[in-house]
């Protein structure tokens, strides 16, 4: 059945992909910080790229933001969740032209896995290409130090992609550089080195 369709139910209604876009934004605010509330969140659509994003429509001077996921999620809700869970977290404070730091790219694939795990959308999902898994490696690797470092790094800075090195050692002087380093760097142009 499509991501789109619900059904009645006793009490309301079966979720669709909207429905878990509301519920995957709510534990991703929870865990990590608030959304910057000055973009509109329009919701999911369909792409006929081979992979999914985010993107902003342009309206004139307003701030709008929609989650694209790949044609083959479209009757596959465990593959639409967790690519919307990934694409969730570029929501939470959205950069255009692809300025994401290894850290946001890393804890987009990380939350992904980890809600659709917990939530019951496959426990299967990992990252096909090395620098995802690698860039999740070093979130996690950052977690360990504090499971709360990304919430509390957000309080200070929301921009994942502003997140410096002063301001890591600023939450926890002990976060060992060469980490500090892997993290920060824009994903796309300037890849971390391989996790060891």
């Amino acid at each position: 059945m499509s991501i789109f369709k619900t059904q009645p139910i006793s009490g309301g209604h079966t979720w669709s992909i909207t429905t878990k876009l509301g519920h995957i934004i709510k534990i991703a605010e929870t865990l990590y910080g608030k959304r910057d509330a000055s973009y509109t969140l329009l919701g999911v659509e369909l792409t006929k790229k081979k992979n999914p994003q985010i993107w902003f429509p342009n309206y004139g001077d307003s701030k709008n933001i929609v989650i694209q996921i790949t044609e083959n999620c479209l009757n596959d809700m465990d593959r639409a969740v967790f690519q919307v869970a990934h694409e969730a977290i570029h929501c939470l404070a959205p950069v255009k032209n692809n300025e994401v730091s290894v850290l946001e790219e890393g804890l987009a694939t990380l939350f992904a896995i980890d809600y659709c795990t917990k939530n019951n959308h496959g426990k299967h999902w990992n990252a096909q290409k090395k620098e995802y898994v690698t860039a999740q490696k070093w979130v996690e690797k950052l977690i360990e130090t504090d499971k709360h470092i990304i919430k509390k790094l957000r309080d200070l800075e929301p921009s994942f992609s502003k997140i410096n090195k002063s301001l890591i050692l600023k939450i926890n002087p002990n976060v060992p550089e060469f980490l500090i380093t892997a993290l920060t760097k824009p994903f796309y142009t300037n890849p971390s080195p391989d996790f060891t």
